[in-house]
C-alpha cells in the first residue's frame, strides 16, 4: 500500500510560527525548493543557474 504524506513549511515571524508555501515565497533558499521538489515528485532534481 502506498503512503501519502503531507508536508507543511513554517517560518518564525515576530516570534510566531507562520505556515508558508515555499513555492510562493521568494526568500526561501533554493536548496529548500530542491528538497521539496525531490520529495513531492519522488524523482531526483538538480538546480540550474539561469543565463543572463
Amino acid at each position: 500500500m502506498k503512503k501519502k504524506y503531507t508536508f507543511r513549511h513554517f517560518m518564525i515571524v515576530d516570534g510566531k510560527r507562520v505556515e508558508i508555501d515555499p513555492t510562493k515565497v521568494s526568500r526561501i533558499a533554493d536548496g529548500c525548493k530542491l528538497l521539496w521538489a525531490n520529495i513531492s515528485t519522488g524523482k531526483e532534481h538538480v538546480l540550474v543557474k539561469k543565463g543572463k
